[in-house]
C-alpha cells in the first residue's frame, strides 16, 4: 500500500466517541423570530446531536428548532460545524 494509500485511508476512519445511526428522515427546521419552516434531511442521529443536510438554505442561525412530527415535538439545536449543505448540530438539553 502506497504512502498515500494509508493517508486516504486513515482520513477515512471514524472519530466521532458516540457511533450514529443513520436514518434519512425528512425534518422541519424552525428559526425563532422568523415566520416559516424549512425542510431538512436528517442523515444521522445520536442522543446528543446530528448530522442533517440543507435544502436550499444559505443562511442558517446558531440555534434552531428540529421536528420530526410536524412540531408535535421539538428537539432545540445548537450549529456545531457546516460543510456546503451539510451541517453538525447538538441537542440542547
Amino acid at each position: 500500500m502506497s504512502a498515500i494509500e494509508q493517508v486516504l485511508k486513515s482520513a477515512r476512519r471514524e472519530r466521532r466517541s458516540i457511533g450514529r445511526t443513520l436514518i434519512n428522515r425528512n425534518a422541519l427546521l424552525f428559526f425563532r423570530g422568523q415566520a416559516g419552516v424549512f425542510s431538512c434531511c436528517v442523515r444521522d442521529v445520536t442522543n446528543s446531536g446530528a448530522g442533517i443536510r440543507l435544502e436550499r438554505l444559505n443562511v442558517l442561525p446558531v440555534e434552531f428548532d428540529l421536528s420530526f412530527d410536524n412540531f408535535r415535538t421539538v428537539r432545540q439545536c445548537r450549529l456545531i460545524w457546516r460543510d456546503a449543505d451539510f451541517v453538525g448540530v447538538a441537542f440542547e438539553t
